[in-house]
């Protein structure tokens, strides 16, 4: 098996976004002088998106009041998108490690393209990512295969041989779909109580390092 691209899932997988979600929702609760869910519950629903997230504190509204509550959300989200956002200790080396060794790497992410690009701008990774396919990049998104295709496009490597890592069984279903080969970030968000859903990923990482040491031995 040759493994010539790493792609990342980005929430979760390449940044814990979970700190900057769970305090954006906390200020909306402020605003509504409601209280606010525990950062836990957060952090097991970030993956599923702002709307999910959004859901936690406002559980039984209808349809129209709760769009102007998640757009708010977002709002205040963007505002504060890298107070503590950091890249996941341990994966720096292997960031390092493709950059010396010229290997593209990338995001896939269904984060909007708005904020990833506003998210990213804070962070110098020591090569740039070759591509960074977004959810309103293409008409359609993870798990169909693609913003898969498109991204090993833009790598210039086949789809057979990236590994794209994710902690959602969204994230692994894109891999699966598009030919690739895939790793489950068993640190994300996924509730342990779920991990079985992750189990279809050929790797299995439990921290953030051991995707670095799998990097250094295993691609070239």
């Amino acid at each position: 098996m040759s493994l010539d691209c790493v792609l990342f899932d980005l929430d979760g997988t390449l940044l814990d976004t979970s700190y900057d979600f769970s305090y954006a929702l906390n200020l909306l609760c402020d605003e509504y002088r409601i209280a606010a869910p525990s950062y836990n519950q957060v952090r097991n629903t970030v993956s599923q998106g702002g709307a999910a997230v959004t859901r936690l504190a406002f559980p039984d509204n209808d349809d129209s009041d709760f769009e102007d509550k998640r757009r708010r959300f977002l709002n205040i989200y963007k505002q504060n998108i890298a107070l503590h956002t950091q890249l996941f200790p341990g994966l720096q080396a292997g960031l390092v490690y493709l950059a010396e060794n010229k290997i593209p790497w990338g995001i896939v992410t269904n984060k909007p393209t708005e904020l990833t690009e506003h998210l990213l701008a804070h962070f110098n990774f020591p090569t740039p990512p070759r591509t960074v396919v977004c959810g309103d990049t293409l008409a359609v998104r993870k798990p169909h295969p693609e913003p898969m295709w498109l991204a090993a496009e833009e790598c210039g490597v086949a789809p057979e041989s990236c590994l794209y890592l994710g902690d959602h069984p969204r994230d692994l279903e894109a891999g699966i779909n598009a030919g690739m080969k895939t790793g489950a970030a068993l640190f994300g968000y996924m509730a342990p109580e779920k991990f079985e859903n992750l189990m279809q990923a050929d790797f299995l990482f439990r921290t953030p390092y051991d995707i670095t040491q799998f990097i250094k031995e295993r691609m070239s």
